[in-house]
């Protein structure tokens, strides 16, 4: 399977190979923008976030989150997909192969203020309107779930404000926005009925999980969280059924008793039980890389640090 894009042709709207730096989409770039404008965050967003923040459910903490931690998770997306330094060849192809059917469903969770899926798109859009990936007709299902409603609005009005730049690219969007709290089973289990009923007509599915492990693994959520994510990991299934997860590649994730360790076991003990072949569920370790990105409001430029894993969720077998 070939990359998504050779390294040698990515775009210098996307990457600078001499200065290895990282440079988010033009057109994502202009619907965070639009975002910080409209909502008097512009200033806020060229200052540094205090150490520790998170962000959180209400108005301020999701604005607060909209202007400090946009930019590294969106840049976090791209990574995998891009892959500029070639040290996650194996994603990069997984993007490569999702991107290349025609009707493809993205579950975005916890999708925030749209980082993650705008990302996506944005980098799709670019790499097209720069004639590196051919137009074919793309139709993008997405559904995103976040507890906060505040995030949720303003994932719907960034994806609004793509949808033309899209359309001149031949990709079309529906995007639906779910409340959803992960400690809670019944908005979990109408999470993953919305998410069945969106993706029913899809020809492949991608459950991205992206910047979960402040809360699970920091807040020792895990465990309240297990049960929710074993009924949305088995109702992901499918012929073409990947879940990626992306996580800050910090100590407390890729440690020796990280997040990540702990999620690799947790999906191999649970799909052993869920009766599947050997080869179907095993794991490598998760992949990681790390370069700079270009800071879209100032001079400057900011360390982005990745560790992601990719989950096949293969249909299930009959014993």
């Amino acid at each position: 399977m070939k990359r998504l894009i050779p390294k040698e042709y990515l775009p210098p709207s996307l990457w600078n190979d001499e200065d290895s730096i990282l440079f988010l989409p033009p057109q994502l770039v202009a619907s965070w923008e639009m975002l910080l404008d409209k909502n008097n965050l512009r200033e806020r967003a060229t200052k540094r976030a205090p150490r520790g923040f998170t962000g959180g459910r209400n108005k301020n903490d999701t604005d607060d989150h909209l202007a400090w931690r946009f930019t590294g998770p969106a840049a976090r997306v791209m990574l995998p997909i891009l892959d500029p330094k070639e040290d996650l060849k194996e994603i990069s192809n997984t993007f490569a192969r999702i991107f290349s059917g025609n009707k493809v469903f993205i579950a975005d969770l916890p999708c925030g203020s749209g980082a993650t899926s705008m990302s996506i798109l944005s980098v799709l859009c670019e790499l097209r309107k720069q004639s590196l990936l051919p137009r074919m007709p793309l139709d993008v299902v997405i559904v995103g779930g976040d507890i906060s409603e505040y995030a949720l609005h303003y994932a719907k009005e960034a994806l609004e404000s793509l949808r033309k730049e899209l359309a001149i690219q031949a990709i079309t969007v529906e995007f639906d926005a779910v409340e959803w709290d992960v400690l809670d089973q019944f908005s979990n289990s109408k999470l993953v009925k919305h998410l069945t009923l969106a993706s029913q007509h899809c020809s492949t599915k991608l459950l991205v999980l992206a910047n979960f492990s402040d809360f699970l693994q920091g807040d020792s959520k895990w465990k309240e969280a297990r049960t929710q994510f074993e009924e949305l990991f088995r109702h992901s299934r499918g012929e073409n059924s990947v879940a990626i997860w992306i996580e800050p590649q910090k100590n407390n994730v890729i440690g020796e008793s990280g997040f990540f360790p702990r999620l690799i076991n947790w999906f191999k003990g649970f799909f052993i039980s869920e009766q599947i072949d050997g080869d179907e569920w095993n794991q490598k370790n998760y992949g990681k890389t790390r370069t700079r990105v270009k800071h879209p409001l100032t001079d400057g430029d900011f360390r982005n640090h990745l560790a992601v894993i990719r989950f096949h969720l293969p249909p299930w077998k009959k014993p």
